[in-house]
């Protein structure tokens, strides 16, 4: 899996969830991982299924289908100025997400694994919180480890 790590500061011109979807799946499309439509893709399925995940520390998990993707990867923003979505498991509630999981997988068979992976990390408050402040290699090291554990 490909990881492509984006820290997004607080004056950044981010400030809906559109916006930082539109950002996490350019730096996927900018690596050849996902195809030019993987991003539009990701905004419609939001508007249908919101992926906000409140938390401690709150994550958004926005994907699409399989067909959009190139090679399995994810891109990760970590937001100083969190960004409001709707929470997937209440849409009339909505979530500050401190960090975004743009999740782009190749095989649709893997992608409940996928995200079931992700979710185990950010119950993790802790360490998501470690995670944030980390640098990106370190990031990298740590997140691998995670979504290479059984």
């Amino acid at each position: 899996m490909k990881i492509v790590i984006s820290d997004v500061e607080k004056d950044a011109n981010l400030n809906t969830w559109q916006d930082a979807i539109t950002l996490a799946s350019s730096k996927l499309y900018e690596n050849g991982y996902v195809k030019k439509e993987f991003g539009e893709n990701c905004i419609k399925r939001e508007l249908v299924y919101p992926t906000g995940l409140a938390t401690d520390f709150s994550v958004a998990i926005p994907h699409t289908e399989s067909e959009f993707v190139n090679e399995t990867a994810v891109s990760v923003l970590r937001l100083k100025k969190p960004v409001v979505f709707q929470n997937m498991e209440n849409p009339e509630r909505v979530v500050a997400a401190h960090y975004v999981f743009n999740l782009a997988i190749k095989e649709k068979k893997n992608q409940v694994i996928f995200l079931s992976k992700i979710i185990r990390l950010v119950q993790d408050s802790k360490k998501l919180e470690e995670m944030f402040y980390a640098d990106a290699e370190e990031f990298n090291q740590e997140f691998l480890t995670m979504m290479n554990d059984e």
